[in-house]
């Protein structure tokens, strides 16, 4: 029998495996796909690599990415320089990279589809197509539609997923773009891998008139930028967890034997989509909880690291995504080196949800400045105007 069995080789499954490894504990990891490659934009924010400098070691290929563009609903365009990069993966290469790590650490992993997980007194039954396994915990890290969570009879989420869909196309580039649409809640994501270019979309809302919308704006974007790579284009699709408070709440992610992690636990930035540096933190702090013997503080040792932040991102989310909210941080940003410093540190993950409104009024004068400054005379009564009813609207309470 094995102290842990891990359903899931993705980055979270193989960095826990990797953490729990090091330290001597018996660990299997079952995922019949990996190493394969994940609906993701791929990109982790700087936030991620500094906190977890093992990424720094992986020996798979990157794009360090020092340019963003980001265009708003009306086709404003934007261009930033990023005082810190974003560094853009090939999420097969990264996930095998931390699976390959834990095996060199002697990591169990079976290239097997699990059937059924059930508990039988103090340990976990883990029957696969070819094999039948035993673990004393069990750890879900098995996505969004996680095989485990059923497992456990966990009642449907309260908040439906995100939905996206992705392609990748033979371009480089060496700028990220975010493109925003009206009434999607949600953007498109073109990022520069290494051997060619991904091209997302991303909506909160899912429908089947909602994806055919998704499809068509995604193969537009495709269209009018990159026309000669129209036909090229091979969609797929996923589900993304949606982050609420509410959920987390009234759902444990965690008991004596058995935890959730990542998308699994629905760790995901309910703005931003962003997963990567969440589903690492949550199995760091797993992989303490299983070590140390006391796994029942895992879920209040997430809320307190990082839980609460995602809570508050959770309570902003209907505010950021409003068309007029967004065109005029676009328009404030193409006017102020202020701003644009602002919104270069979100894409690092250095805005505190908890804190970025205080943060922000405290650089309200200079952005104010910058835009008394750079318009022209004619505008700056009107802009300024605008600028004062905006703050009030989202950001004076």
């Amino acid at each position: 029998m094995h102290k842990v069995g891990i359903v899931g080789a993705g980055i979270g499954g193989s960095y826990l495996s990797y953490l729990l490894s090091k330290e001597g504990v018996d660990t299997i990891v079952f995922d019949f796909m990996a190493p394969h490659e994940k609906l993701c934009g791929g990109g982790v924010p700087y936030k991620a690599i500094e906190k977890f400098p093992v990424i720094n070691k992986l020996a798979c290929p990157r794009n360090v990415v020092w340019k963003s563009t980001v265009i708003s609903p009306k086709d404003s365009m934007v261009a930033i320089e990023l005082e810190k990069p974003l560094t853009i993966f090939n999420r097969r290469d990264l996930d095998y990279s931390l699976l390959k790590m834990a095996q060199e650490y002697g990591v169990h992993f079976k290239k097997e589809r699990v059937r059924t997980l059930t508990q039988e007194g103090n340990r976990w039954r883990i029957v696969t197509e070819e094999s039948t396994y035993e673990a004393e915990i069990l750890v879900g890290a098995d996505g969004a539609l996680s095989k485990t969570r059923k497992a456990l009879n966990f009642p449907p989420r309260k908040e439906g997923p995100f939905f996206a869909l992705e392609c990748f196309i033979d371009v480089r580039e060496d700028c990220a773009t975010f493109k925003f649409f009206p009434n999607l809640v949600g953007y498109l994501w073109a990022f520069p891998r290494v051997d060619r270019l991904g091209v997302g979309i991303v909506s909160r809302y899912y429908r089947a008139q909602r994806y055919t919308d998704m499809k068509k704006m995604l193969l537009n974007y495709i269209e009018e930028h990159f026309p000669e790579k129209r036909t090229e284009v091979s969609l797929r699709g996923a589900f993304i967890p949606f982050f609420s408070a509410d959920d987390v709440q009234a759902q444990p992610i965690c008991s004596e034997n058995w935890a959730l992690i990542g998308d699994a636990a629905s760790f995901v930035d309910p703005i931003s989509c962003e997963g990567i540096y969440y589903t690492m933190y949550s199995a760091a702090i797993l992989a303490s909880c299983i070590i140390e013997n006391r796994l029942s503080y895992y879920q209040r040792l997430c809320m307190k690291h990082f839980g609460e932040n995602l809570a508050e991102a959770f309570r902003s989310f209907t505010q950021f995504y409003q068309d007029e909210f967004i065109e005029t941080m676009v328009t404030i940003t193409k006017k102020s080196r202020a701003m644009r410093k602002f919104i270069a540190q979100m894409m690092a993950g250095d805005i505190n949800y908890l804190s970025w409104k205080q943060q922000f009024k405290r650089e309200f004068v200079k952005i104010l400045g910058d835009l008394i400054f750079n318009f022209g005379f004619a505008d700056k009564r009107g802009e300024v105007a605008n600028m004062a009813r905006w703050y009030l609207r989202h950001l004076s309470h």
